[in-house]
């Protein structure tokens, strides 16, 4: 091998090795993005069905363009599931920045469980209840695909419809 070989080889390793640690790094900082849940909220309560709405804020800290697809949820009410839903929408959050994926849940009475139909009949039962949303979603980025990367968010239902008796009463249409 002459000193030009041994350069060209020696510089194709080094970089092989560089390439390797920043897709490393990426990777971690992909599984370490960050989540938080905003404007969860019941939006109304009619005599047909329940509408709950929230807002998934996901902050990509990677120098990678991220792809958040197949989002899959489900609410529970007093650790009873009350309803789920796949959604197939797909969400683009550009390297280093925040993006809010907004998503709904109706629930048609016809549907709802001894559960749930109970609770919104007694304004005390309803106010008491708690409420956690539990779901996975996909991330991929160019190189590396996360498939049910979870989230989760709990609350009491008096926390989400607000504390004042106006939105309370707004919401149960008295």
């Amino acid at each position: 091998m002459n000193r030009n070989q041994i350069f060209a080889l020696v510089a194709v390793v080094g970089l092989s090795l560089g390439l390797y640690a920043y897709m490393q790094k990426q990777s971690r900082l992909i599984e370490a993005m960050d989540y938080e849940f905003d404007n969860v909220k019941l939006t109304g309560i009619a005599t047909n069905a329940l509408t709950m709405s929230f807002d998934l804020v996901l902050e990509n800290t990677s120098d990678l363009d991220l792809k958040i697809y197949n989002i899959d949820f489900k609410v529970l009410w007093n650790n009873e599931q009350v309803g789920s839903v796949k959604s197939s929408e797909s969400y683009l959050i550009q390297r280093r920045s925040t993006q809010v994926v907004p998503l709904t849940l109706t629930l048609m009475r016809s549907e709802m469980n001894q559960a749930i139909a109970a609770a919104t009949s007694n304004l005390q039962t309803f106010l008491a209840g708690r409420v956690r949303i539990s779901g996975n979603m996909d991330v991929g980025a160019d190189f590396l695909t996360i498939k049910d990367y979870p989230f989760e968010y709990e609350d009491t239902a008096s926390n989400l419809v607000g504390n004042s008796i106006g939105a309370i009463t707004n919401l149960f249409g008295s």
